[in-house]
């Protein structure tokens, strides 16, 4: 049976008295909790008298940022290490229940999360112009939730739980975010969800109606104004969390609430009227539209005001949670500032988590670092497995002029925690000799060079694989850096299985100078998350008519790696795709999917880290966003060629791809930016449509480049050991 820890926050001297209510509750549960922390927020006479009142129960001091959030990512940090934290707010009583309703579903392992009802306990009323609808501005269920046991994006603050290793994998809630004092702010648990949900897909969120608590509403905010200054905080809350986890992150929510619960209601207010003679029912009409202007009003205020900011960049940065955390400088050479960090939290060698904070500089302390990242411990001990056998391992990185990214991948490439048995690198229909010139300078010896005279990134692979005798490959690009650990990480499943045929990695930023670069990570990005997955065609085949279509959800060729057999029986990479052909793209797509196709496993294995160069550009963004397009509708277009009786599949699976694309619930949609251009989208769109043709006139071409030739023409590609 899971451990239950109960965190209740508390910051005013005027709850006193509820807080008391509070806590009794929770001693008198019929599942007794197996641990009680009361965290106070910034309030030593509180903090004083609740020990006082309490002596056998833990009271502690919020040791992280004033407010809500902070308080509660203390309480999480004292819970520890109870399997579930479940949350209550300071002014509520659980009934007797509440915590065996909320246990009963955490025997589901794919349950991170379950809240329940709230009911208010109004001190003077509840006024007859309130409309149900909007019972969200007091913290409590309001109409348009579920009426039974059913999934949610998140549960309603006051009456919650998680599992802790939700809080582990994805951090503690945003602080800065939500209630602080008396101001009407919230969202937190919402942003918190949607990033749980972003790091573990297959999870799930409940709302059990009877799990109960009781909410107190105090006479203030029965009033007109507190109603206007709590839809108008919702709103720029809801902004916060859009301009954090990218705008319409999952809010098809909000739609269903706007579209159809408001609706119903301002009828039901104007029907009341005729039908049950209530004069109050127009009033109540007139509140919900009222509502929904000032929260619109406040979110789009938000949203512009977001939109005129200048634009900072970012720090890169990558710490370890088991050690010391360093100081982050966030001062930049050139006399300007970073106006955050992107930083990767990790175990060793294991990534856990991505932390994104913002960040006034002009360093961020350990301690202001510490209480963003979360708990200080290191992951569970696992019992080890027999020892794979190593095997060789090669590297092949394609490249065209670029020696200077060309000679930073290679640095990082030969400071591996595993060195490579062998290395290529591909010179794809050069301009200069700048490629071979910085190998036979600095890598003399531990590089194989290869002219591939004709273009195509699919054609240059395939010329690398030529030459490779491991039968386990490694392919990169030129415009990353690898992590130390990249070699080990990557090789490591294929060691493992036979069965497996490809391994795909987690890529993330280099940098983040431009907003550009930031436009490109929160829209598309490259990284998968940061659980490891099998796929194949057996029992890891996911629920969907997509799969395994949808190939990109699988990795990017920046960072892949074949058992060299597998590839070979597929027919290798398909040189009409890829960078540099009339495809634009393609070529890892397609050999993600033949491997799969094949009987092969496909395993995505995070720990495989390379960190990429973005395009600085908008309008390099813009070229490489319809190139993304031609690249997915050439794949496409190539594997019906392939097998025309896949066409029907495909027209089959067309609707559920325009919603994966394209729809409201659309995760790609979802993590725009409020500022992301439209017009990159459609750039993109259109770039799948083009990719019909040029796959056509691709193949056309890579018909005519395969054609026999003598003389010179008919010799291999030229190798050179240097």
């Amino acid at each position: 049976m899971n451990s239950i820890a109960v965190v209740i926050c508390a910051y005013s001297d005027e709850r006193r008295l509820q807080l008391g209510d509070a806590i009794n509750s929770i001693l008198n549960q019929t599942r007794q909790a197996d641990r009680l922390v009361i965290v106070i927020d910034h309030n030593e006479d509180l903090l004083c008298a609740m020990r006082a009142s309490y002596p056998d129960v833990e009271v502690i001091a919020n040791d992280g940022a004033r407010g809500l959030s902070g308080a509660r990512n203390t309480g999480v940090r004292a819970a520890f290490p109870s399997d579930v934290v479940a949350f209550l707010d300071d002014d509520a009583i659980a009934e007797a229940d509440w915590l065996e309703r909320l246990a009963i579903h955490y025997a589901d392992p794919k349950v991170i999360g379950v809240g329940g009802k709230v009911l208010p306990l109004w001190q003077v009323g509840r006024p007859r112009w309130f409309p149900e609808e909007f019972l969200w501005v007091v913290g409590c269920s309001y109409d348009g939730l579920p009426t039974r046991l059913s999934p949610v994006r998140n549960p309603i603050g006051c009456n919650m739980s998680f599992r802790r290793m939700v809080f582990d994998v994805v951090g503690g809630f945003l602080e800065g975010l939500g209630r602080s004092g008396q101001d009407a702010a919230g969202c937190e648990e919402t942003e918190l969800c949607i990033r749980a949900r972003r790091h573990l897909p297959d999870a799930v969120i409940l709302y059990d109606p009877q799990a109960v608590v009781h909410h107190h509403v105090t006479a203030e905010r029965t009033r007109w104004a507190y109603f206007r200054k709590r839809c108008q905080a919702e709103g720029r809350s809801k902004n916060a969390v859009a301009g954090t986890e990218g705008a319409s992150e999952e809010l098809g929510t909000e739609r269903a609430y706007v579209t159809r619960t408001l609706p119903a209601g301002v009828l039901r207010g104007v029907s009341d009227m005729v039908t049950r003679l209530d004069p109050f029912g127009p009033a109540r009409a007139f509140a919900i539209v009222a509502g929904l202007m000032f929260t619109t009003a406040a979110y789009l205020a938000a949203k512009l005001s977001r939109r005129v900011n200048p634009f900072h960049p970012i720090k890169i940065v990558s710490v370890d949670h088991t050690k010391p955390l360093p100081a982050i400088d966030l001062r930049r050479p050139n006399g300007g500032r970073y106006g955050g960090i992107f930083c990767l939290v990790r175990s060793g060698p294991e990534p856990l988590r991505i932390v994104e904070l913002q960040h006034s500089g002009p360093v961020i302390e350990p301690a202001d670092l510490r209480s963003r990242i979360g708990p200080d411990r290191s992951l569970p001990a696992t019992a080890a497995g027999p020892v794979p056998v190593r095997e060789k391992v090669a590297v092949v990185i394609a490249t065209r002029d670029r020696a200077e990214s060309l000679d930073r991948c290679l640095a990082s490439l030969f400071n591996q925690t595993r060195a490579p048995d062998e290395v290529h690198v591909v010179d794809n229909a050069p301009a200069s000799t700048a490629t071979v010139d910085l190998i036979s300078a600095r890598y003399r010896g531990r590089v194989h060079y290869v002219l591939e005279p004709t273009p195509g990134l699919g054609r240059a692979h395939n010329t690398g694989l030529r030459y490779v005798s491991s039968d386990i490959v490694l392919f990169t690009d030129d415009d990353v850096v690898l992590d130390q650990h990249w070699v080990e990480a990557m090789a490591g499943p294929m060691e493992e299985d036979n069965a497996v045929g490809c391994v795909t990695g987690l890529i993330l930023p280099a940098e983040l100078e431009t907003r550009a670069q930031v436009w490109t990570e929160q829209h598309g990005g490259f990284g998968k998350g940061f659980q490891r997955r099998v796929y194949d065609l057996e029992e890891n085949r996911p629920k969907g008519m997509l799969f395994p279509f949808t190939a990109g959800q699988f990795g990017s060729g920046a960072n892949m790696a074949f058992r060299a057999s597998a590839l070979r029986r597929v027919g290798g990479f398909d040189a009409a795709l890829g960078a540099g052909t009339l495809a634009r793209g393609g070529d890892d797509l397609a050999a993600f999917f033949a491997i799969i196709s094949g009987g092969f496993q496909l395993v995505y294995q995070p720990q495989g880290i390379v960190w990429h160069y973005h395009r600085r550009g908008e309008e390099g963004m813009r070229r490489q966003a319809f190139c993304y397009g031609m690249g997915l509708g050439a794949y496409l277009t190539k594997i019906i060629v392939d097998e025309p009786r896949r066409a029907f599949r495909l027209a089959k699976a067309f609707p559920a791809g325009i919603l994966h694309m394209a729809g409201p619930t659309s995760q790609k949609t979802a993590r725009l930016p409020s500022d992301y251009p439209l017009r990159l989208i459609w750039m993109e769109r259109l770039g799948i449509l083009a990719g019909i043709p040029g796959y056509f006139r691709s193949l056309a071409k890579r018909r005519r480049d395969d054609r026999p030739r003598s003389g010179l023409d008919a010799r291999r590609p030229a190798q050179k050991e240097v």
